[in-house]
């Protein structure tokens, strides 16, 4: 009886052995996600209520859709790990297959406008556009990364209008994406689309020569459409010095946070009297000791806030070192391996349109299949519409 029970004891024990061994190798056949770290459902949206947030693309809208923000890894800067934060927006009807839309968002100021926020505030790019790309039939799943500064990434300043730091958030934020879709058990093709306007166009150019240069495994650029931004980064600062005119609001303020932002990044050292006229630096001297840059009450005429001494070295390109911060941060002189459309309205004041017609005639002597389609004669901000309706157009084919 003894030895029958040793035996039984032996047997269980043996099973019990092969069990927890074949359970450790299941877990370790497992993939593990290199950048998603979290999701958390923020909006189910109907169809009806998203038609009625844009009649006009109500035939294009087939389905309701689910938002979740979405936290991943990036690193910033370079080599340093952290966590950073977007939006995916997913449709509930959709075809076997889905197209990963990079959705890049235009310039924002405060939290509350940040894609993972998803509210109905400042440009509403997720709660309009990103929402009505994922209810389209053709079937995409909708990419906005909030962008470092913004998001889980607060505590960061963001870096307005550079080039490194703007691509790789969004490139990870892309992965991240792919990883939240095959959790969710839905098929995405490599082939990926991207779109965004103002800062979001910039981005979106980043993004796309970031994803060709470094030959990414995991995705292929099937079309861009950038929108409204300054691509060429010099020749946008030479003609918003040369404006002796009051500018739309804002204006000068976006200057400005460029112009702070190398300042500090690239340590130029420039102190802010040789770059803003005495009695508006010191008011924006003000403002940055109290973490608000943007905040400084400063003149829509670039001619009443930049000195003179700092016009002209702008101007003749011998303000060296500001000059190399800017041609560092182009973003028009690449070919693409894929066709892009660029737009851009005619009478923009705050990003003139040759950012557009410089980046179409460089890129095509480079050998790229660029197009130009303009947004008409009217203002920067006045140009959105437009550019929503002509790209939810495009998206649907």
């Amino acid at each position: 009886m003894k030895k029958k029970v040793l035996h039984l004891f032996y047997f269980i024990l043996f099973v019990t052995s092969i069990s927890s061994c074949s359970k450790d190798h299941d877990d370790q056949d497992e993939p593990q996600n290199q950048y998603l770290v979290s999701s958390q459902l923020v909006a189910e949206v109907g169809a009806d209520e998203i038609k009625s947030r844009l009649p006009q693309a109500a035939p294009l809208i087939s389905s309701s859709v689910k938002a979740y923000k979405i936290a991943y890894k990036t690193e910033f800067p370079k080599g340093t790990s952290i966590t950073a934060s977007g939006l995916v927006i997913i449709p509930d009807k959709a075809p076997q297959t889905l197209t990963l839309l990079g959705y890049q968002h235009g310039t924002i100021t405060t939290q509350d406008e940040a894609p993972s926020a998803y509210k109905p505030v400042g440009n509403m790019e997720a709660y309009l556009g990103g929402t009505i790309g994922a209810s389209l039939a053709k079937g995409y799943i909708v990419v906005m990364p909030d962008y470092i500064g913004f998001g889980d990434s607060k505590q960061i300043q963001h870096l307005y209008q550079e080039k490194s730091s703007l691509a790789s958030a969004c490139l990870d934020m892309l992965k991240a994406a792919k990883e939240f879709a095959d959790e969710k058990k839905l098929q995405t093709k490599k082939e990926i689309r991207l779109l965004g306007y103002s800062e979001g166009g910039y981005a979106t150019m980043a993004l796309h020569q970031a994803i060709q240069e470094q030959g990414d495994e995991w995705f292929k650029v099937e079309a861009s459409y950038p929108a409204a931004g300054a691509y060429d980064m010099v020749g946008t600062a030479q003609w918003a010095v040369s404006r002796n005119e009051d500018l739309p609001q804002g204006a000068t303020s976006f200057y400005l946070w460029t112009l702070l932002t190398y300042n500090n990044l690239y340590q130029l050292k420039i102190p802010l009297t040789d770059m803003i006229q005495p009695n508006h630096a010191a008011a924006v001297a003000q403002a940055i000791s109290q973490g608000k840059p943007l905040a400084a009450p400063i003149p829509n005429n670039p001619h009443e806030l930049f000195t003179t001494a700092f016009i002209q070295g702008i101007q003749n390109g011998t303000n060296m070192p500001f000059m190399a911060a800017l041609e560092r941060n182009n973003v028009y002189n690449w070919k693409p391996a894929s066709p892009l459309t660029l737009f851009h309205a005619a009478a923009d004041k705050i990003v003139p349109v040759l950012n557009a017609e410089r980046a179409q005639q460089t890129m095509n002597a480079l050998g790229g299949n660029v197009q130009f389609i303009s947004l008409g004669n009217t203002g920067h901000r006045e140009a959105i519409p437009n550019y929503i309706t002509t790209v939810l157009a495009r998206l649907a084919l």
